[in-house]
């Protein structure tokens, strides 16, 4: 929590012919805010004093900076250093504040020459070096997670911060005593610049061919500042929980797979978090390092190399066959029962592809829609229905069995007619259009039935207009907000209601739309059905905050009750690098995060050549 308070001088925004109003202790008196704790004339604006929790500053770093170019980091409010050791503060009304000093991470990774074997415990790879380890050539990954409010960790991305992986860069290394690459050739490390004191889950991923018998390692790491090592040497993971296995005791997952009578040449096996859905095993093309894999059942070793020397290879894993990208077969996933998998599987047989014809119109029929169109499935068939039989028993496809996505698109043709042509598997489908105009809504529609009884189809697709959102903006002494930015951000798909806490997929997202409030605050919007998050964005240099509104939007219009811009805190800094410097040139952003759903951008400044920024937050009981 922190407490914010300060002034700066005013500056009106330019660029727009409505006159916004502006927060002066001259325009209305302070006490015409009917706010608590009551706002005071500080520095010619009224303000107030407030505490905060959930808040994150995200400081962007310029390209040409002196500290961490091109970088960006997230810091909690509460973890920011407003007692810098190496910089002179040049402003008595706004505080300073450090930047933490990066860690710089090197390593490699390592396979012995036992797990080079084909002995016990071993994978039958010759890596070319018979009298040392080899330094693989992997690309690392270090993935930013963030803690939830109620326990356990999420990717900061999905949050909705502006967090993304970050890619370690490749390291040669010709230094006597390190381990040789492949063929004896040169070793190979990376190094990666990371935020210290930061969660991040670390992938680092064989490239191939290697990752057709080694598999990535998968750990969460926390580095503090200064140069770090993060060297590791393959140690699979033994499992003790794949039923019906013929080795027993300790062991590497291995599968007998089958797909009759067609085989499964050419494709691919992986296990997978079921959590994450990021890959934990090696990923073998079956047929070339392995045994056959075609008419008759084949044994797949899938080693991992993420539980840690107390966990079990197979928990929190599932099975996945991905078929070749030249066919239209979906992607099978095996989960766990109670952590088991049987030893012995096999992908179900499915009916042929179907082609799909069909058409996009308004919901009259007569007007063709020009759309993209996503297809997902959520069960496929089987010849007799959406079940199959695997060793006698019934077993229900689902979403959760297949994984299949395609797109077309829907244009006008020389009949006039908004006409899509896709080929599919045989299943039901979620199927999203999204028009190309901005007076048609996007659609999410369930139970697209591609019938392999009913042969070839032609269904027409009907999409309705967007749907009207109004309201207003008015400031707390009743001023009307005039000219201030109405920008609506999806938040979730039209399908249900927001996750509990992170962003739901793209493909089904409503479409972000914005306006400008009236003269008199007033907006009108047309919005796609789903949830938004309505941010209303007073006009730089007002010293206003930004304030938002939670909004459905469903089959009805909408008229949103009167958001009320409160006078704000004022929560401009100024930075500075580890060294002391000022931080010149960044973008600040401020994000909320509350306990459950996605984060939300609450305001945004930039720094100037004193590393300073002038930013207003409204309270945190707004």
């Amino acid at each position: 929590m922190l407490a914010l308070t300060g002034c700066v001088s005013v500056t009106v925004a330019p660029g727009t012919s409505i006159l916004p109003p502006l927060n002066t202790c001259q325009a209305q008196e302070c006490s015409a805010y009917m706010q608590t704790p009551a706002p005071i004339c500080n520095g010619g604006a009224c303000l107030v004093a407030s505490t905060y929790t959930g808040l994150v500053l995200v400081v962007s770093l310029s390209e040409d900076s002196d500290f961490a170019p091109g970088q960006t980091l997230a810091i909690p409010y509460g973890s920011l250093s407003f007692s810098p050791t190496n910089a002179t503060c040049t402003s008595t009304s706004t505080p300073c504040a450090e930047l933490p000093a990066y860690a710089v991470v090197q390593g490699d990774y390592t396979v012995s020459q036992q797990v080079q074997s084909s002995g016990t415990n071993g994978l039958d790879w010759n890596l070319g070096n018979p009298d040392f380890a080899t330094a693989l050539p992997i690309h690392v990954t270090y993935r930013p997670l963030w803690p939830l409010a109620g326990g356990g960790t999420v990717d900061a991305d999905s949050l909705g911060l502006p967090l993304e992986p970050i890619a370690a860069v490749v390291v040669v290394e010709t230094a006597p005593g390190s381990s040789p690459g492949p063929g004896q050739g040169p070793s190979i490390g990376f190094q990666a610049t990371l935020q210290p004191s930061t969660l991040y889950e670390a992938t680092l991923q064989p490239d191939p061919p290697f990752d057709q018998a080694f598999p990535p390692e998968v750990t969460n790491v926390t580095f503090m500042t200064g140069t770090q090592t993060d060297n590791d040497s393959l140690d699979p993971d033994k499992t003790t929980l794949l039923s019906g296995a013929p080795v027993t005791g300790l062991q590497l997952p291995s599968f007998s797979v089958s797909r009759p009578p067609d085989g499964l040449v050419g494709w691919q096996l992986y296990l997978r978090d079921a959590t994450t859905q990021r890959r934990l095993s090696s990923r073998p093309t079956l047929g070339t390092h392995t045994n056959d894999c075609g008419s008759t059942p084949c044994t797949v070793l899938l080693p991992t190399n993420h539980a840690g020397p107390t966990g079990d290879a197979l928990t929190g894993a599932e099975l996945v066959f991905v078929p070749p990208s030249d066919t239209l077969l979906p992607t099978y996933v095996v989960a766990a029962l109670a952590d088991e998998f049987p030893y012995v599987e096999a992908y179900p047989q499915l009916p042929a592809p179907l082609t799909v014809t069909g058409t996009v119109t308004d919901m009259s029929g007569a007007t063709p829609v020009e759309a993209d169109l996503i297809f997902q499935v959520a069960a496929a068939e089987s010849g007799t229905g959406i079940d199959y039989f695997e060793s006698g028993t019934e077993i229900a496809l689902s979403s959760t069995n297949f994984e299949y996505t395609a797109d077309t698109t829907a244009f006008i043709d020389s009949t006039g007619n908004a006409t899509y042509t896709i080929t599919l598997p045989p299943g039901v489908y979620d199927v999203t259009v999204r028009p190309f105009d901005t007076t048609h809504e996007l659609l999410v529609t369930t139970a697209f039935d591609v019938d392999p009884t009913a042969g070839a189809t032609s269904p027409q697709l009907r999409v309705d207009t967007l749907r009207p959102v109004t309201g207003s903006v008015r400031v707390g002494d009743q001023r009307p907000m005039a000219g201030a930015l109405v920008d609506a951000v999806p938040t979730g798909c039209s399908t249900g209601l927001p996750p509990a806490t992170v962003l739901p997929p793209l493909y089904c997202m409503p479409r972000d739309f914005q306006t400008t409030t009236a003269a008199d605050g007033t907006y009108t919007l047309a919005l796609d059905p789903g949830n938004y998050a309505l941010r209303i964005q007073p006009q730089d240099g007002t010293r206003f905050p930004w304030v938002t509104q939670p909004v459905l939007v469903q089959a009805t219009p909408v008229n949103v009750p009167v958001v009320t811009v409160p006078a704000p805190v004022f929560a401009g800094i100024q930075l500075f690098d580890p060294i002391g410097n000022p931080v010149a040139g960044a973008v600040v952003r401020v994000y909320q995060v509350p306990t459950s759903g996605p984060a939300i951008e609450v305001g945004r400044a930039f720094t100037d050549a004193t590393g300073t920024y002038a930013l207003y937050l409204a309270p945190s009981s707004q």
